[in-house]
């Protein structure tokens, strides 16, 4: 095994394809830092990060801060030779970043500076992006700022999603990472700054981000569909219920009916109306405490949409 020292900082799925991508290469992991376990669920049930039980897996330490700094002194005496982050959901501060002797590498989700931030995978698809990537890079004491040290793209296939983003970037960043780790044990490393004028932020989804406004065109509104699928899933309302869309396709045909109203209900979907006379056609929603459903399957029972109802926003 590899005599350098790594310590890994990450806690959801994607992290997972990075530190497994460390173990395949025989990286020496002394140490994995992740956040807490929360609750979670009527029942309140601990639910440990992927990245913990993947760790525990494999019969690495496990370390889990409610603040980095207050285990300064414990990664201290880990004597580290490189940190490596993937997805960690906290701030590491300088002092942190300071203590192992390559420094500490960053494995981002987004071809930077284009998606700093929290969601990238999200905005990527959000935004109609054309390609996306990963970015290894140095971390700085501001967020996603630091030099880039390798990118790779990926083409976006016209119906992507966050979900199959995220699928997409995950293996992305288990190959790069399996080629460039050897390399990161190195003070000459080299890299590039990233271009000030280019940056755009990538801020974590919010409650309001979910709810579709019925007002903007279609193809916006498909984009917010398949940029929010399968996490955390855009939504409606319809009768005071909130509706969550699942698939929708953006119709070429137009109306002056409108926006948010039904125009259509049948097996191909339910069509609703956009903004600028553009329709979109929901194909799979999910009701309150039920679970997602194809419309196709809906209609040959009954159901509580109307033709002329209308979605608020």
């Amino acid at each position: 095994m590899m005599s350098k020292r790594v310590i890994f900082f990450g806690t959801p799925k994607i992290a997972v394809s990075c530190l497994k991508a460390l173990l395949d290469e025989n990286i020496n992991v002394v140490a994995v830092v992740t956040k807490v376990d929360k609750l979670t669920g009527r029942r309140q049930e601990i639910q440990k990060s992927e990245v913990k039980i993947f760790a525990q897996k494999h019969q690495i330490t496990v370390l889990q801060p409610e603040k980095v700094n207050d285990i300064y002194d414990q990664l201290i005496s880990l004597k580290p030779d490189l940190f490596v982050v993937c997805a960690y959901g906290k701030l590491i501060g300088e002092k942190i970043l300071n203590i192992p002797k390559y420094h500490c590498i960053n494995i981002h989700t987004s071809l930077l500076p284009r998606w700093r931030g929290g969601a990238p995978i999200h905005y990527a698809v959000l935004s109609g992006d054309k390609e996306s990537g990963v970015s290894l890079m140095y971390m700085t004491k501001e967020l996603d700022a630091g030099n880039v040290i390798y990118q790779q793209s990926i083409t976006l296939d016209i119906n992507e999603t966050y979900c199959s983003l995220y699928g997409k970037l995950s293996n992305l960043s288990y190959r790069v990472l399996r080629t460039k780790i050897h390399s990161l044990f190195d003070t000459n490393v080299q890299s590039l700054a990233q271009d000030s004028v280019k940056v755009t932020i990538a801020r974590n989804i919010s409650r309001e981000d979910e709810r579709i406004n019925w007002s903007k065109k279609s193809i916006q509104i498909d984009r917010q569909i398949r940029g929010l699928f399968d996490k955390p899933i855009a939504y409606t309302v319809y009768d005071n219920m909130n509706i969550k869309i699942h698939e929708a396709h953006v119709i070429t045909d137009f109306t002056d009916n409108q926006p948010g109203e039904i125009i259509d209900i049948t097996k191909s979907g339910i069509k609703v109306v956009c903004g600028e006379k553009t329709i979109i056609n929901i194909t799979k929603l999910q009701l309150p405490g039920k679970k997602a459903v194809l419309v196709k399957e809906m209609i040959n029972g009954n159901h509580l949409f109307k033709l002329n109802g209308r979605f608020t926003y």
